[in-house]
């Protein structure tokens, strides 16, 4: 959770600065009262994790355009170590720092969470869902971003569909290799409640020689194009932009987003990442749990309506080329709004996790509208989306 500074408690610097704040500087000089120097004010530490997908731009557009966000809303990211630290404004006043932490995949995200590192987060909606199943004091307060999965395959291979993919692999007696970022990422999940539909049989063990498809664990989005360009396997399923690099280098050939796999559209607009904090911090913090989903929330905004600023920001966070990014965020749409499809969407994930056996604690045989209250709370985002409308923001 939220840290400060000093050894002073947040609270107490309240108490013994909001008389100064209320008076006035001269009025506190002529009391007696000294007020603090701004400079050295403590201010809490906000920990917030993230992963190195371009599904996660608004966080990077916010922290990449400190001087539109200052001049539109007069709330931003001011860089102290550029990818790592900023000072987060809100109405011109410093309110809080933010520690940026970079991982892989939403796995790697619910384990810092896990483990009391993070107080905010975007990571995969199903990760979230696995630490909530295991009692982690975690919710679901935004959607993010939905779809941009993608399946490609090696562009040497004489396949050009789903149908035509399916056909060669199932009961084909020759093992076809796809690399995925991990076994519970969105893109594996999804992919793998397909080749089920299909009657395709699969296994993560290199020693089963029997089933239609094996699975190679890649441990992260990122190695993804390594795997295909270094012919380790022979497709690959898993977030935008690096389905895309491969197409760009010329070794990959899409396939099919991954929300249009059978059966019947199921996984159409799905949920894909979505905004999570600890009870801990929205419980301890929760008017500057507000303030920094504002902050989000115009940036899911602004993502939305100019995409060519979302691939500039993460061409240069990602380190892939822009014409990449452009492409990739056709398939990409950003969104703060819980509607009835988005939660139907999440109703599947975790029929479909718990089919699975991914389940084993709160949310095993939970199903529909029953999770929400062990799953969601959309309050604070809520208040923050008031608060932008007070100010004549609309989103």
């Amino acid at each position: 959770m939220s840290k400060t500074t000093k050894t002073i408690t947040r609270r107490d610097f309240i108490k013994t600065t909001g008389k100064c704040i209320a008076l006035g500087t001269t009025a506190c000089l002529t009391s007696g009262v000294w007020p603090v120097n701004t400079a050295f004010a403590a201010v809490p530490t906000i920990s917030f994790a993230y992963i190195l997908s371009d599904h996660h731009a608004p966080m990077m557009v916010a922290a990449k355009n400190q001087e539109l966000f200052q001049k539109k809303f007069n709330m931003f990211l001011k860089p102290l170590s550029e990818g790592k630290f900023y000072e987060f404004y809100y109405d011109g006043v410093k309110t809080a720092q933010v520690k940026v932490i970079p991982t892989k995949k939403g796995p790697d995200v619910e384990k810092l969470v896990a483990q009391g590192s993070v107080d905010i987060a975007i990571s995969g909606t199903q990760a979230i869902l696995m630490s909530i199943d295991k009692g982690v004091d975690t919710r679901i307060v935004s959607p993010l971003q939905t779809a941009g999965n993608v399946f490609v395959l090696n562009n040497g291979l004489p396949i050009n569909t789903w149908r035509e993919f399916i056909k060669a692999v199932k009961g084909s007696g020759k093992q076809f290799t796809i690399g995925m970022p991990g076994p519970h990422t969105v893109a594996a999940i999804i992919f793998r409640s397909a080749l089920d539909h299909e009657g395709v049989s699969y296994t993560e063990d290199a020693a089963d020689k029997k089933a239609d498809i094996l699975f190679i664990n890649m441990k992260g989005h990122g190695n993804l194009v390594a795997a295909l360009a270094n012919g380790i396997t022979q497709g690959i399923i898993g977030a935008q932009p690096f389905p895309s690099v491969t197409i760009d280098q010329g070794v990959g050939k899409f396939i099919l987003n991954l929300q249009d796999v059978p059966p019947d559209n199921r996984w159409m607009g799905h949920a894909c990442c979505s905004l999570e904090a600890t009870g801990k911090f929205l419980r301890q913090d929760p008017q500057l749990a507000v303030k920094i989903m504002e902050m989000l929330a115009l940036s899911v905004m602004l993502t939305n309506q100019d995409k060519d600023l979302s691939a500039k920001a993460c061409s240069e966070w990602l380190g892939v080329a822009k014409s990449v990014e452009t492409v990739a965020m056709d398939s990409l749409h950003y969104t703060t709004e819980p509607s009835a499809p988005w939660k139907k969407s999440v109703y599947t994930y975790a029929e479909t996790m718990d089919q699975m056996g991914m389940f084993t604690g709160s949310l095993k045989g939970v199903r529909g509208a029953d999770i929400d209250a062990k799953v969601f709370d959309f309050t604070f985002m809520g208040q923050a989306k008031a608060n932008l409308h007070g100010k004549g923001i609309q989103m």
